[in-house]
């Protein structure tokens, strides 16, 4: 069963993508939440208008983290957070030409709404150990419209939906990726350091 079966089960459409990653689960689902989405041209684009108000007024912004892009600033809900096997935000956002806006949730409020006229979409990571101290992280998105005419407006835009659900999950996977083997290569370095200079060891001569 994929990840976000478990908060949108009955999905209009969805997509998957896996990732190895040379970390292990710990450490990559700390990755998820604290990769750089700052210097992603998409992502980043997001990220700022977390900081839209500041950024006009000429002041410099620190970094985003992607725990924060899918966090209430920006009306994402925590469905999920039970590390280091799973990680689960949703979204609603009422879907109108004349009228486009986050719908402010409480986590629990997430499965049961059901207001015409809107679309609940669901990103979700799980984490599998695997041999060697690697992860299978899988990223899956999903999204459902809440009524039948919503619903046909998203059939409709398929051939745009689905490639673009499809390269979030890539590039979110590549994000994490390179922040946990990042964070791992370190650790391992250090723990190098430590022991060339661990108080107490002479060199064997």
């Amino acid at each position: 069963m994929a990840a976000g079966d478990r908060f949108l089960s009955d999905a209009d459409r969805a997509v998957t993508e896996l990732a190895l990653v040379d970390a292990d689960p710990t450490r990559t689902y700390a990755a998820i939440l604290d990769a750089d989405v700052s210097g992603d041209r998409l992502l980043g684009a997001a990220g700022g208008l977390l900081d839209l108000e500041r950024r006009l007024g000429g002041d410099k912004v620190r970094p985003r983290k992607l725990g924060e892009l899918l966090g209430p600033e920006l009306g994402f809900v925590r469905l999920a957070d039970e590390p280091p096997t799973l990680f689960a935000a949703g979204i609603v956002g009422r879907y109108s030409p004349f009228d486009r806006a986050v719908v402010r949730l409480e986590a629990e409020a997430f499965a049961t709404f059901d207001v015409p006229g809107h679309l609940k979409a669901v990103i979700a990571f799980s984490l599998r150990a695997q041999d060697a101290g690697q992860t299978l992280l899988t990223c899956d998105a999903r999204v459902r419209a809440t009524d039948d005419d919503t619903r046909s407006t998203v059939t409709t835009m398929s051939f745009l939906v689905l490639p673009a659900a499809r390269r979030l999950c890539r590039r979110l996977l590549e994000l994490v990726k390179q922040q946990a083997e990042s964070g791992a290569q370190h650790a391992e370095d250090g723990d190098g350091d430590r022991d060339q200079h661990e108080p107490g060891r002479l060199p064997a001569g």
